[in-house]
Protein backbone atom coordinates (compact mmCIF):
# COMPACT_ATOMS: atom_id res chain seq x y z
CA UNK A 1 0.00 0.00 0.00
CA UNK A 2 1.83 3.29 -1.45
CA UNK A 3 0.66 6.31 0.31
CA UNK A 4 3.29 9.09 -1.19
CA UNK A 5 5.24 9.94 -4.14
CA UNK A 6 8.45 11.71 -4.23
CA UNK A 7 9.08 13.23 -7.30
CA UNK A 8 12.77 14.42 -9.31
CA UNK A 9 11.90 17.39 -11.51
CA UNK A 10 14.74 18.15 -13.97
CA UNK A 11 14.97 14.82 -16.85
CA UNK A 12 12.06 13.14 -14.68
CA UNK A 13 8.40 15.07 -14.04
CA UNK A 14 9.55 17.62 -16.96
CA UNK A 15 10.31 16.59 -20.60
CA UNK A 16 13.19 17.96 -22.44
CA UNK A 17 11.10 20.93 -23.45
CA UNK A 18 10.79 21.87 -19.88
CA UNK A 19 7.15 20.96 -19.81
CA UNK A 20 5.16 18.47 -17.78
CA UNK A 21 2.93 16.51 -20.05
CA UNK A 22 -1.40 16.06 -20.08
CA UNK A 23 -0.78 12.14 -19.27
CA UNK A 24 1.50 13.25 -16.33
CA UNK A 25 -0.46 15.68 -14.91
CA UNK A 26 -3.24 13.24 -15.51
CA UNK A 27 -1.97 10.67 -13.85
CA UNK A 28 -0.70 12.71 -10.83
CA UNK A 29 -3.80 13.68 -9.80
CA UNK A 30 -5.37 10.67 -10.00
CA UNK A 31 -3.41 9.16 -7.85
CA UNK A 32 -3.73 12.28 -5.16
CA UNK A 33 -7.39 11.27 -5.68
CA UNK A 34 -7.15 7.92 -4.40
CA UNK A 35 -5.48 9.50 -1.07
CA UNK A 36 -1.80 8.96 -2.01
CA UNK A 37 0.24 12.28 -1.39
CA UNK A 38 2.79 14.40 -3.80
CA UNK A 39 5.78 15.76 -3.14
CA UNK A 40 8.44 17.11 -5.47
CA UNK A 41 11.87 16.62 -4.45
CA UNK A 42 14.39 18.99 -6.49
CA UNK A 43 17.74 20.22 -6.66
CA UNK A 44 15.96 23.57 -8.06
CA UNK A 45 15.38 26.35 -5.45
CA UNK A 46 11.75 27.03 -3.69
CA UNK A 47 9.98 29.17 -6.51
CA UNK A 48 11.83 26.78 -9.09
CA UNK A 49 9.23 24.51 -8.00
CA UNK A 50 6.34 26.12 -6.67
CA UNK A 51 5.72 27.46 -10.18
CA UNK A 52 5.13 23.94 -11.90
CA UNK A 53 2.08 24.10 -9.27
CA UNK A 54 0.69 26.41 -12.36
CA UNK A 55 0.75 22.83 -14.00
CA UNK A 56 -0.24 20.39 -11.82
CA UNK A 57 -2.66 22.66 -9.36
CA UNK A 58 -2.74 20.18 -6.34
CA UNK A 59 -3.58 22.30 -3.03
CA UNK A 60 -1.82 20.21 -0.77
CA UNK A 61 1.69 19.60 -3.33
CA UNK A 62 4.69 18.90 -1.04
CA UNK A 63 7.99 20.76 -1.65
CA UNK A 64 11.74 19.41 -0.77
CA UNK A 65 14.16 22.08 -2.73
CA UNK A 66 17.39 22.75 -3.16
CA UNK A 67 18.43 19.24 -2.60
CA UNK A 68 16.55 18.81 0.64
CA UNK A 69 18.40 21.61 2.02
CA UNK A 70 14.84 23.43 2.44
CA UNK A 71 11.24 21.20 3.06
CA UNK A 72 7.93 23.08 2.76
CA UNK A 73 4.65 21.33 4.26
CA UNK A 74 1.06 22.47 4.25
CA UNK A 75 1.74 25.87 3.88
CA UNK A 76 5.10 26.03 6.82
CA UNK A 77 8.69 25.59 5.94
CA UNK A 78 9.83 22.55 8.31
CA UNK A 79 13.48 22.42 7.36
CA UNK A 80 15.95 24.88 6.26
CA UNK A 81 19.90 24.59 6.08
CA UNK A 82 22.45 26.72 4.37
CA UNK A 83 26.11 26.94 3.52
CA UNK A 84 28.61 28.26 6.26
CA UNK A 85 30.95 30.97 5.59
CA UNK A 86 33.76 28.66 5.58
CA UNK A 87 32.22 26.38 3.23
CA UNK A 88 31.12 29.00 0.47
CA UNK A 89 34.59 31.11 0.65
CA UNK A 90 36.48 27.78 -0.15
CA UNK A 91 34.01 26.84 -2.90
CA UNK A 92 34.01 30.15 -4.42
CA UNK A 93 37.84 29.68 -4.53
CA UNK A 94 38.24 26.31 -6.14
CA UNK A 95 35.77 27.43 -8.88
CA UNK A 96 35.48 30.91 -9.45
CA UNK A 97 37.11 31.61 -13.10
CA UNK A 98 37.39 27.79 -13.63
CA UNK A 99 33.64 27.28 -15.28
CA UNK A 100 31.39 28.83 -17.55
CA UNK A 101 28.62 29.71 -14.45
CA UNK A 102 28.61 30.02 -10.90
CA UNK A 103 25.10 30.26 -9.35
CA UNK A 104 24.21 30.83 -5.74
CA UNK A 105 20.69 29.98 -4.53
CA UNK A 106 19.04 31.36 -1.34
CA UNK A 107 15.19 29.98 -1.08
CA UNK A 108 13.15 32.45 -3.38
CA UNK A 109 15.86 34.14 -5.83
CA UNK A 110 19.36 33.35 -7.13
CA UNK A 111 22.63 35.48 -8.19
CA UNK A 112 24.83 34.26 -11.05
CA UNK A 113 28.86 35.08 -12.40
CA UNK A 114 28.28 33.70 -15.70
CA UNK A 115 29.24 33.96 -19.59
CA UNK A 116 26.25 35.41 -21.49
CA UNK A 117 25.11 31.96 -23.06
CA UNK A 118 24.57 30.67 -19.61
CA UNK A 119 23.22 33.51 -17.87
CA UNK A 120 20.42 33.13 -20.46
CA UNK A 121 20.03 29.43 -19.95
CA UNK A 122 19.06 30.47 -16.58
CA UNK A 123 16.71 33.03 -17.28
CA UNK A 124 14.64 30.34 -19.78
CA UNK A 125 14.11 28.04 -17.09
CA UNK A 126 13.03 30.15 -13.75
CA UNK A 127 11.86 33.41 -16.51
CA UNK A 128 13.51 35.54 -13.44
CA UNK A 129 16.64 37.72 -14.20
CA UNK A 130 18.13 37.23 -10.75
CA UNK A 131 21.49 39.10 -9.30
CA UNK A 132 24.15 39.44 -12.34
CA UNK A 133 26.95 40.04 -9.64
CA UNK A 134 30.72 38.67 -8.54
CA UNK A 135 29.98 36.09 -5.75
CA UNK A 136 33.20 36.62 -3.83
CA UNK A 137 31.51 37.66 -0.71
CA UNK A 138 28.65 35.58 0.32
CA UNK A 139 27.43 38.58 2.69
CA UNK A 140 27.16 41.08 -0.23
CA UNK A 141 25.05 38.23 -2.17
CA UNK A 142 22.85 37.49 0.73
CA UNK A 143 22.36 41.23 1.12
CA UNK A 144 21.58 41.30 -2.68
CA UNK A 145 19.00 38.35 -2.68
CA UNK A 146 17.70 39.14 0.84
CA UNK A 147 18.35 35.51 2.11
CA UNK A 148 20.72 32.93 3.63
CA UNK A 149 22.54 31.34 0.46
CA UNK A 150 21.62 27.68 0.34
CA UNK A 151 23.76 25.97 -2.08
CA UNK A 152 26.40 26.64 -4.97
CA UNK A 153 25.92 25.32 -8.43
CA UNK A 154 29.20 24.74 -11.29
CA UNK A 155 27.94 24.33 -14.49
CA UNK A 156 30.32 23.99 -18.01
CA UNK A 157 29.86 23.14 -21.28
CA UNK A 158 33.16 21.28 -21.47
CA UNK A 159 33.05 17.69 -19.83
CA UNK A 160 36.53 17.12 -19.10
CA UNK A 161 36.60 20.33 -17.23
CA UNK A 162 33.52 20.42 -15.39
CA UNK A 163 33.80 16.84 -14.34
CA UNK A 164 37.60 17.51 -12.95
CA UNK A 165 36.20 20.27 -11.10
CA UNK A 166 33.70 17.94 -9.79
CA UNK A 167 36.35 15.25 -8.72
CA UNK A 168 38.66 18.10 -7.24
CA UNK A 169 35.26 19.88 -4.96
CA UNK A 170 34.44 16.00 -3.89
CA UNK A 171 38.10 15.55 -2.52
CA UNK A 172 38.55 19.17 -1.36
CA UNK A 173 35.37 19.94 0.11
CA UNK A 174 34.66 16.05 1.60
CA UNK A 175 34.48 17.14 5.41
CA UNK A 176 32.47 20.20 5.20
CA UNK A 177 30.15 19.78 2.34
CA UNK A 178 28.18 17.56 0.46
CA UNK A 179 28.87 17.85 -3.69
CA UNK A 180 26.29 16.12 -5.79
CA UNK A 181 26.41 15.72 -9.64
CA UNK A 182 22.48 16.17 -10.49
CA UNK A 183 22.91 15.89 -14.66
CA UNK A 184 25.61 16.09 -17.51
CA UNK A 185 28.02 18.96 -16.98
CA UNK A 186 26.66 20.13 -13.59
CA UNK A 187 27.30 20.15 -10.15
CA UNK A 188 26.64 21.55 -6.84
CA UNK A 189 27.95 21.88 -3.82
CA UNK A 190 25.23 22.09 -0.24
CA UNK A 191 25.05 22.36 3.57
CA UNK A 192 26.76 18.81 4.35
CA UNK A 193 23.87 17.34 6.04
CA UNK A 194 21.69 17.79 3.24
CA UNK A 195 20.85 15.28 0.56
CA UNK A 196 17.04 14.40 -1.12
CA UNK A 197 16.53 11.75 1.19
CA UNK A 198 16.97 13.84 4.22
CA UNK A 199 12.90 14.50 2.81
CA UNK A 200 12.00 10.67 3.81
CA UNK A 201 13.02 10.55 7.40
CA UNK A 202 11.33 14.29 7.52
CA UNK A 203 7.89 13.28 6.13
CA UNK A 204 7.91 9.71 8.17
CA UNK A 205 7.86 11.96 11.47
CA UNK A 206 5.39 14.49 10.50
CA UNK A 207 3.04 12.99 7.65
CA UNK A 208 3.38 9.35 9.88
CA UNK A 209 3.91 7.48 6.46
CA UNK A 210 6.17 4.80 6.45
CA UNK A 211 9.14 4.86 4.10
CA UNK A 212 8.23 1.37 2.77
CA UNK A 213 5.08 3.08 1.47
CA UNK A 214 6.81 5.40 -0.68
CA UNK A 215 7.40 5.85 -4.34
CA UNK A 216 10.32 7.89 -5.52
CA UNK A 217 11.14 8.64 -9.18
CA UNK A 218 14.48 10.34 -10.58
CA UNK A 219 16.79 9.75 -13.02
CA UNK A 220 20.63 11.31 -11.40
CA UNK A 221 23.43 10.93 -9.06
CA UNK A 222 21.28 13.02 -6.95
CA UNK A 223 18.76 11.04 -6.46
CA UNK A 224 20.32 7.83 -5.76
CA UNK A 225 19.79 7.57 -1.81
CA UNK A 226 16.02 8.87 -2.23
CA UNK A 227 15.81 6.02 -5.29
CA UNK A 228 17.47 3.45 -2.89
CA UNK A 229 15.58 4.20 0.85
CA UNK A 230 11.58 4.19 0.15
CA UNK A 231 9.82 1.01 -0.86
CA UNK A 232 9.66 1.97 -4.49
CA UNK A 233 12.27 3.51 -6.49
CA UNK A 234 11.42 3.72 -10.19
CA UNK A 235 14.33 5.19 -12.35
CA UNK A 236 13.79 7.18 -16.04
CA UNK A 237 15.15 5.20 -18.69
CA UNK A 238 16.93 8.63 -19.43
CA UNK A 239 18.83 8.73 -16.30
CA UNK A 240 22.33 7.97 -15.06
CA UNK A 241 23.55 4.13 -14.58
CA UNK A 242 23.69 4.97 -10.95
CA UNK A 243 20.39 5.78 -10.79
CA UNK A 244 19.09 2.74 -12.87
CA UNK A 245 21.07 0.67 -10.25
CA UNK A 246 19.48 2.12 -7.36
CA UNK A 247 15.98 1.43 -8.33
CA UNK A 248 13.20 -0.91 -8.29
CA UNK A 249 12.36 -0.59 -11.64
CA UNK A 250 13.30 1.03 -14.36
CA UNK A 251 10.45 3.14 -16.23
CA UNK A 252 10.27 5.07 -19.62
CA UNK A 253 11.83 8.31 -20.39
CA UNK A 254 10.92 11.73 -19.35
CA UNK A 255 10.02 12.21 -22.77
CA UNK A 256 7.62 9.19 -23.51
CA UNK A 257 5.80 9.96 -19.94
CA UNK A 258 7.65 7.75 -17.86
CA UNK A 259 6.31 8.76 -14.71
CA UNK A 260 2.24 8.20 -16.26
CA UNK A 261 3.52 4.64 -17.18
CA UNK A 262 4.92 3.49 -14.22
CA UNK A 263 2.05 4.65 -12.01
CA UNK A 264 -0.55 2.44 -14.74
CA UNK A 265 1.01 -0.06 -16.13
CA UNK A 266 3.50 -0.87 -13.40
CA UNK A 267 2.12 -0.31 -10.26
CA UNK A 268 -1.48 -0.07 -11.58
CA UNK A 269 -2.16 3.00 -8.94
CA UNK A 270 -4.20 4.89 -11.73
Amino acid sequence: MYSLILLDVDGTLLNDNQTITENTIYALREARKKGLRIAICSGRYLYGIEMLNDFLKLDDLILSAINGCLIKLDGKIIKECGIDDATYQRTYDLLSGKCSSLIAFTREEYAIEATDDFYSLQYSIYKRHGERMNLKDRSTVEKALGGNVLKLIAKDNDEERINSLYFKCKDELSSIARVVSSGPRIFEVLPYNADKSDTIGVLEKHLGIKREEMIAFGDWDNDIKMLSEVGCGIAMANGSDSAKRSARYITKSNNEDGISYALSSILHLV
